[in-house]
């Protein structure tokens, strides 16, 4: 039982580190430099520096890919909001692992009842 009591604070410990479920976003951040064409005049393209442009990249089944284009002003959210996810798996991960020694745990005590 000591062990399920354990379990269960370091259960809630993790969901209380669970960022807000509404501020995930899945997918890569990726930056790219667009060029007019020759025909337009442009210094920061003939410079060869391009535009920068930022895009949300988001695979999905099938080979399908997804891409949004984001202002600048969206970076900082985006970015924060791919970190949540990760934060999502690792804490899930750590929970899958508590659940997994708590059904060890229980098919013991379940095994000595009966023997």
């Amino acid at each position: 039982m000591l062990q399920n009591t354990q379990n269960g604070q370091r259960l809630r410990k993790l969901l209380q580190k669970l960022p807000p479920l509404q501020d995930l976003l899945r997918g890569s951040l990726l930056e790219r430099h667009t060029f007019h064409p020759r025909s337009v005049a442009c210094s920061t393209c003939t410079s060869g520096e391009g535009h920068r442009q930022w895009v949300l990249n988001v695979n999905y089944a099938g080979g399908k890919t997804r891409q949004t284009a984001l202002h600048p002003d969206q970076v900082p959210q985006v970015r924060r909001q791919i970190a949540n996810l990760d934060r999502v798996r690792g804490i899930l991960e750590q929970i899958c692992e508590i659940n997994q020694r708590r059904l060890r745990t229980e098919r013991k005590q379940l095994r000595s009842a009966h023997d």
